[in-house]
């Protein structure tokens, strides 16, 4: 139990590190990238029991469920930041300085949420964590679960970006969208879908970037 504690709140642990205590975004990319690619591979290799692995079946239905999806998150996150001032933008630009967000470095921070995010955030919650936590407590607490400590961390980075109470509300979608891929990944037995979505999502999170932020 303790080890699933650990497993649970330890990416929040790393973003609090990296943003909080160090104030460095490549810093937090580091242990927090790294804590979810390499944790994963080694437990792996210690625990021969270790039921996760990687599902990424090309089936249409997955595909369209995830563009679909995908589409209307990108859509929601884009329109809802456009057309409400919920985003202090001097001092959300202070903020991204602070963190060292500035530079030849965002292009790669960008490739990195877009390309590499989605996947290292999927496998970890929806399949290594999920899978862990399946046989003890179900399909239904698993989802609910993996979704809460997944929407966990991101708190930390909208209770500075957006104003109040917005930095609160926020939590909400992201929990949703936690919620949704979990599901996503019981109907359709794979990562495929939620992958695809969450990929999408997190363009929608850049496009708010390049056109009202930068």
């Amino acid at each position: 139990m303790l080890k699933h504690i650990l497993l649970l709140i330890a990416p929040t642990i790393m973003i609090f590190l990296g943003l909080v205590v160090l104030n460095n975004v490549l810093i937090t990319f580091l242990l927090f990238y790294g804590w979810l690619l390499f944790i994963p591979l080694v437990i792996r290799f210690w625990d021969k029991e270790s039921r996760y692995r990687i599902m990424l079946p090309l089936s249409k239905k997955s595909i369209v469920v995830g563009i679909i999806s995908g589409l209307v998150c990108l859509f929601s996150i884009y329109g809802f930041v456009s057309y409400f001032p919920v985003i202090d933008i001097t001092h959300l630009k202070i903020l991204l300085e602070e963190w060292d967000f500035s530079g030849t470095k965002v292009i790669l921070f960008v490739l990195v949420l877009i390309l590499i995010n989605p996947f290292l955030e999927e496998f970890y919650w929806r399949e290594f964590i999920y899978t862990r936590l399946l046989n003890g407590l179900g399909t239904v607490m698993s989802i609910l679960i993996t979704s809460l400590f997944y929407s966990l961390y991101h708190l930390i980075i909208v209770i500075e970006i957006f104003t109040f109470p917005f930095n609160v509300l926020a939590i909400l979608p992201v929990f949703l969208a936690g919620i949704m891929w979990g599901i996503f990944r019981y109907k359709l037995n794979a990562l495929t879908a939620s992958i695809i979505s969450h990929c999408l999502a997190d363009i929608g999170i850049m496009l708010v970037y390049w056109t009202i932020v930068a």
